[in-house]
């Protein structure tokens, strides 16, 4: 009864608080919409120059019949969604494409030479001559180059294969292991950002603690019957629901956007649960370090930074392993319940993984959860009311 008095205290606290609530509800449905309008108004495709040199004869503003096939094998490329590869412009202005690269305007510059024709021609016919050359202009520290320039070397040998029917010496086949459905790059972006949902209980949990020791109600609650697990109980048990909230709103927002997936609700809701129970216990950790709300605002931003950029929800980072066990991993930056909680919200969501594929990732986040917990629990009623609730 204590527990439940308490979570009905805590909830009306809450919906008082209605701007922190708002914030936390809001933050990552709002990052949704952002993102999907950042992907749609950057084009996807790389940016091509093209400076061609070999001309039909007599003909010198009208490209050989092997370079315009060619550049109409760059134009024609598409990804599996359909979207184009590359958006090619031709240009006869080196100074000006060199400029442009590395400038970042363009990401690749393809020169083809005098004679490109004609040297698929004799290599056709088997008069032994030298191969047709392509000259590649990128910024080697531009990753969008690398990518541009890989995937324009595939099409064009692919191209002069066809043109010289030459028997390609290898044949690459792709058998996937994933759902095989394409994903974009929104597409691949969903998972942390539901992660951030849940990732904003941190400040919902913590205001819940720091205004007890704010206002001074410590006193009473240290009066009172209320035992410090009861205490952190019902604040777990409304913080829960409000991650769960904000995840659900979260994903409506990428529905709305055009996200679809076949993943389990169910696993979705269930990852959601034991990851804001990990926030919820980093904010009592960082509760038990703070003593007014203004605190909070300030000093406990760098915790939710924290978890932000290092949970992967802005970036990927490096793998740097720690442990394997059989075919599972643990990372360094692992030791962040939202970690765990991305990797799993991906595999279900976008490679249709069940409860069997990601067990580990959930019993990883209940055993850190219980650490944060009693680490931070014992933190909290020691510098804020020991002698009261932490004793009883």
């Amino acid at each position: 009864m204590r527990t439940l008095a308490y979570l009905d205290k805590t909830f009306r606290e809450n919906l008082r608080e209605w701007k922190v609530l708002i914030l936390a509800l809001a933050f990552a449905p709002a990052f949704v919409y952002i993102m999907y309008g950042y992907f749609l108004a950057a084009a996807p495709a790389y940016n091509l120059l093209v400076a061609n040199h070999d001309f039909k004869p007599g003909a010198p503003a009208e490209p050989s019949e092997a370079a315009a096939g060619l550049l109409a094998a760059w134009r024609e490329a598409k990804h599996p969604d359909g979207n184009p590869i590359f958006h090619l412009t031709e240009t006869d202005d080196l100074e000006d494409a060199r400029a442009r690269i590395k400038n970042r305007s363009a990401d690749l510059l393809v020169e083809v030479p005098d004679g490109f024709g004609r040297a698929l021609a004799d290599f056709r016919s088997g008069r032994g001559a030298p191969p047709a050359a392509l000259t590649n202009h990128a910024d080697d520290k531009n990753l969008r180059g690398g990518m541009a320039m890989a995937l324009s070397d595939y099409i064009a040998f692919s191209y002069t294969a066809q043109v010289t029917s030459a028997a390609m010496p290898l044949d690459v086949r792709v058998e996937s292991v994933g759902s095989g459905k394409p994903l974009s790059d929104f597409d691949l972006y969903v998972p942390a950002l539901l992660a951030l949902a849940i990732i904003m209980v941190l400040f919902t949990a913590a205001t819940s603690l720091v205004k007890e020791v704010d206002k001074g109600t410590m006193t009473r609650l240290l009066l009172s019957r209320l035992r410090g697990w009861e205490m952190l109980a019902a604040v777990s048990v409304n913080q829960t629901l409000i991650g769960l909230a904000a995840l659900a709103l979260t994903y409506l927002a990428a529905w709305t956007c055009g996200y679809r997936s076949d993943g389990s609700v169910a696993l979705l809701l269930l990852i959601g649960a034991v990851g804001s129970l990990g926030v919820i216990a980093l904010a009592v950790l960082t509760a038990a370090f703070l003593k007014s709300m203004f605190e909070l605002l300030t000093v406990g931003t760098f915790p939710f930074f924290i978890l932000m950029f290092f949970s992967e929800c802005m970036f990927p980072l490096p793998k740097i392993p720690v442990l394997n066990l059989g075919t599972k991993a643990l990372y360094a930056n692992d030791i962040l319940p939202t970690t765990l909680c991305v990797r799993a919200f991906n595999q279900v969501l976008n490679f249709d993984a069940g409860l069997a594929d990601i067990w580990f990732e959930l019993v990883a986040v209940l055993v850190l959860s219980a650490g944060y917990f009693a680490l931070g629990g014992w933190l909290f009623f020691r510098r804020h009311g020991r002698s009261g609730t932490g004793g009883r």
